[in-house]
């Protein structure tokens, strides 16, 4: 199969940089193919633009819209590997959503309900937070986080969310047990999976 993992977290060590390798690393060792975009490596401009929003419509996106987009074309496997700010994605990773799966591209509308040219595609997500799981499940953010990102991105796109990894708590409230586990996590979704 072939994998876009897009990665958005500017920290250059960290759980998250952490985890996306070892899911990388998984996926080439069982033969997939894979392509990264470190959105902050690559200094990706997330800002949707009045020119960005009349491209959606005709067709004429700019060219770094269209190299992410064609990414997308050539997967079959979407993967965002990212941390939780503010119960969302961060801003780099919002503005590529924004400018990336745009109207016209990732969705559209039809009489029978929305239609895109991805659809079918699978999604995984694998998101961390420094919030206690308990606190964060109580609280209502993760239902808050699941229904904006798996059903109001990756299911309205037409993507079949395969899995969701949260991992939480991270920073000094993890242990070092704690992170192998989420580590294993990562490693047996891919061999369950993929």
């Amino acid at each position: 199969m072939k994998h876009l993992v897009v990665l958005a977290n500017p920290k250059e060590t960290c759980f998250t940089r952490d985890a996306c390798a070892l899911y990388i690393e998984e996926l080439r060792a069982r033969g997939h193919e894979v392509v990264l975009r470190d959105l902050y490596a690559m200094n990706f401009n997330p800002v949707a633009s009045a020119d960005d929003l009349r491209g959606n419509m005709t067709g004429a996106v700019a060219a770094d819209v269209k190299v992410e987009q064609d990414h997308v074309l050539w997967c079959d496997v979407l993967t965002f590997v990212h941390p939780i700010w503010w119960i969302d994605r961060p801003a780099i990773l919002k503005g590529w959503v924004d400018r990336v799966m745009a109207l016209g591209f990732a969705y559209g509308y039809s009489p029978n309900g929305p239609i895109g040219k991805i659809a079918g595609r699978k999604a995984v997500l694998i998101t961390s937070s420094g919030s206690l799981q308990q606190h964060w499940t109580d609280s209502g953010k993760e239902h808050a986080m699941r229904i904006a990102q798996d059903v109001g991105t990756m299911e309205f796109c037409g993507l079949e969310m395969i899995r969701h990894l949260h991992f939480a708590p991270l920073g000094s409230r993890a242990t070092a047990e704690m992170v192998e586990g989420y580590k294993r996590q990562i490693r047996d979704l891919v061999r369950e999976v993929f």
